[in-house]
């Protein structure tokens, strides 16, 4: 079983009236002052069972809303991407280093983790494309894409349990490390261990690995990272959604990341006008696993 290190963090539900749609899904509902002027944002029912989740999503959406409300631009939604990456580590490592008795496995090139599908959003991959984009030479840009559209053309259309294999790296890890650290995902920033030969067999041993794809068995981690990490991207999800009418569902980082590097241009500028140019990318969503969703604490919906 996943080792559960949880404390609960004091806090409160949003003030709202409750409240759902027709699919019974949670919705932002805007706060008034007495002249009509939106003053705050709050949930009309609990995405997740921990009160502190909650909070971390209601913050979320209000920062998601703050940035794009300034204009639907490429600025704005790459610094919305930056702003949630820092967020979720932020959150993450406050709890990591509150554990009272160990830290986690993971270390700088201990990159078992790294064979599997990555669930992002687009803000992250707007993020991540533009952290390529600056940080490279056009020669290394263009070494890194062609790398990527490699990956892609091997594994577009893979299940999760397919992309579990030591011969699938993500295509930005190099020599056994990330090459964008500093603009990973929110999901690679939620993720620890506190076994590393554990996820080593896993990812390397093929009855291991079929064990932990079958649920039957857990690499142990501390669970509030992890949950953090959802509850940052619910609420992203939730403003960019009710808010600003994006499209929001989840994307496969390297297939999402190829679509915009073929078009760099055009798509960020779809997407923002509320189109769907990353369809082809959907994936990286795994909500309708049992355990994940307990992972995550998100209520049933």
């Amino acid at each position: 079983m996943v080792r559960d290190k949880r404390r609960r963090k004091p806090g409160r539900q949003p003030a709202a009236p409750v409240r759902r749609d027709a699919q019974g899904r949670a919705h932002l509902v805007i706060h008034r002052d007495d002249q009509g002027v939106p003053i705050g944002l709050a949930l009309s029912r609990p995405l997740f069972h921990e009160p502190w989740q909650n909070e971390v999503a209601l913050g979320a959406a209000n920062t998601a809303h703050a940035f794009l409300d300034q204009g639907h631009t490429v600025e704005q939604a790459v610094a919305l991407g930056r702003s949630a990456m820092a967020g979720t580590s932020r959150i993450a490592d406050g709890l990591l280093r509150r554990s009272p008795d160990r830290a986690p496995a993971c270390r700088a090139g201990c990159a078992h983790c790294c064979h599997q599908q990555v669930g992002v959003s687009a803000p992250e991959v707007l993020a991540i494309y533009d952290h390529l984009r600056t940080t490279r030479s056009p020669a290394e840009l263009e070494v890194t894409l062609q790398r990527l559209r490699a990956a892609d053309d091997r594994t577009r259309g893979m299940t999760a349990a397919q992309r579990l294999s030591p011969d699938l790296p993500c295509p930005l890890l190099d020599e056994q490390q990330c090459s964008i650290y500093e603009a990973r995902p929110l999901a690679c920033r939620g993720t620890n261990s506190l076994d590393a030969a554990a996820c080593e067999r896993n990812l390397h041993e093929p009855e291991a690995r079929a064990a932990f794809l079958a649920g039957d068995s857990a690499v142990p981690c501390f669970i509030e990272p992890i949950r953090a990490f959802h509850a940052v991207a619910a609420g992203v999800q939730l403003a960019l959604d009710d808010l600003h009418g994006l499209e929001v569902l989840p994307l496969e980082l390297t297939a999402a990341l190829r679509i915009l590097a073929d078009d760099p241009e055009t798509v960020p500028q779809r997407w923002l006008a509320g189109q769907d140019p990353f369809q082809a990318a959907r994936g990286g969503d795994n909500s309708d696993n049992p355990r994940i969703r307990e992972l995550s604490g998100r209520c049933e919906e």
